[in-house]
């Protein structure tokens, strides 16, 4: 099969070029990648990785983390990038309330984001961090099209985010969970999509997580859950196609 790394920061490598892991990433049958912005500052710079690379898929937003660091016109920005870039989809996004126990500006900042999504139809990439109160508040409003991104929660919460059809982004994190077995064996793999979180969540200490690693986590989440991995890959295959529209 062929991989989509649901969410990759391809501006931020330090050890690697890009034109590097994304052709390393194809040997490894990696052949497409949704990038993702975390800050107006780096915006540009991931419009313009995808007019160089037509396999990235482009996502504009504001991490929660960077949210008092924006200007006053983001909003316009932000629609003004979505406007003219026909694929891009919205975020980084979200809550984190292990980082900002304050979530009013963080949801304001949200909220912004899901008017947007729904407006001009594009999936939505939501960080999530202790925040499951504000985000069941919202749940009515999220696009069918909503990927909460490197999930380790528990096995209800992640039955809760499936039951309403939102997409679950796993990484090599969730294999570091001591109760990896039973998040894995537990939640339906209907609506999961495989991710890096390249440069970060990496799988080998002191090093850049990079996409060609995909199809080692995929073994590894199929052989955690105990279902053949054939089975794995072609629920995989499907979701993609799905999340992406096709």
């Amino acid at each position: 099969m062929h991989y989509l790394d649901s969410h990759i920061h391809l501006q931020d490598y330090k050890t690697q070029e890009v034109k590097n892991v994304v052709n390393n990433a194809a040997k490894s049958f990696v052949t497409r990648f949704i990038n993702l912005s975390s800050h107006p500052n780096d915006w540009n710079n991931v419009k313009n990785l995808t007019s160089a690379y037509p396999q990235i898929i482009p996502a504009f937003g504001v991490h929660p983390w960077y949210i008092t660091d924006i200007s006053n016109d983001w909003k316009e920005k932000l629609e003004d990038l979505l406007n003219k870039t026909e694929q891009a989809m919205v975020g980084e996004c979200g809550i984190d309330r292990l980082k900002n126990s304050d979530t009013a500006i963080q949801t304001d900042i949200l909220q912004v984001h899901i008017n947007l999504a729904n407006k001009y139809n594009r999936p939505l990439i939501i960080h999530s961090v202790k925040a499951n109160r504000e985000f069941e508040k919202l749940f009515s409003i999220l696009p069918e099209r909503t990927v909460f991104h490197s999930f380790t929660g528990s096995v209800e919460w992640g039955k809760e985010l499936q039951k309403h059809g939102f997409f679950i982004g796993i990484n090599f994190s969730i294999l570091r969970k001591k109760n990896a077995d039973e998040i894995l064996r537990n939640l339906s793999f209907k609506r999961v999509l495989l991710e890096t979180d390249g440069p970060y969540q990496n799988n080998i200490s002191g090093e850049e997580t990079l996409p060609q690693n995909l199809p080692y986590l995929a073994a590894e989440i199929a052989k955690t859950a105990g279902i053949p991995f054939d089975e794995f890959s072609d629920i995989l295959s499907r979701n993609q196609q799905e999340f992406l529209g096709e």
